[in-house]
């Protein structure tokens, strides 16, 4: 636990490091992402790889702040869905699904006028995580590690108009901490691959 509050007082310090370093220019938005994801599980012992294919979205409220150059930074508040079903002639067997927070801190850097590249990370935290099997949900917050920091590299089209604008992107997010906090022998990380829709205000 100790360690997770070092996780969101560093977060918090790199989030105020962003609202200072930005100019008074920010705008907000609504933000829909749908998600292919990826659910790596490494045996330790052996090193052989598996995966799992998954689903999912982030919808909320993005922020971007104005630097110079064209230059931004881009935050917010979302929820993100995210679930590994697997299924047998289209019935459900088991399944894994996390709700989460996610608030990401991104850099977007200009390579032309309207397109750039995103490099950043973010913070997850899965409030509710639940699987399926045997026909019963089961809460298994207790053997998920629900803060899931995260490293995300990406590029967008942007666009502005007098009033307002938009960013269609595609970013990709790999989880650097192990989904199971109870599994020592495996170690089971999320990749997400997020197609951003974005409209500010």
């Amino acid at each position: 636990m100790h360690k997770h509050f070092k996780l969101i007082a560093l977060f918090i310090l790199v989030f105020n490091g962003t609202l200072i370093s930005a100019q008074n220019e920010f705008s907000i938005g609504i933000e829909v992402s749908p998600s292919v994801k990826l659910q790596t599980i490494r045996n330790k012992s052996t090193g052989l790889f598996t995966s799992i294919t998954g689903y999912g979205f982030n919808i909320g409220m993005p922020i971007k702040y104005k630097l110079k150059d064209n230059k931004a930074i881009s935050t917010g508040v979302l929820y993100e869905f995210t679930a590994f079903d697997n299924r047998v002639n289209t019935v459900l067997i088991g399944s894994l699904r996390l709700n989460a927070v996610n608030i990401p801190i991104v850099y977007n850097y200009p390579i032309t006028e309207n397109y750039y590249i995103n490099m950043g990370g973010g913070l997850n935290y899965a409030f509710i995580s639940k699987e399926f099997g045997s026909g019963v949900w089961t809460n298994v917050n207790q053997t998920v590690n629900q803060f899931q920091p995260y490293l995300c590299l990406g590029a967008a089209l942007l666009k502005n108009s007098d009033s307002s604008s938009y960013e269609l992107g595609i970013n990709a997010r790999y989880h650097v901490v192990n989904l199971r906090s109870l599994n020592t022998s495996t170690s089971t990380n999320i990749v997400s691959i997020d197609l951003n829709l974005k409209y500010f205000f």
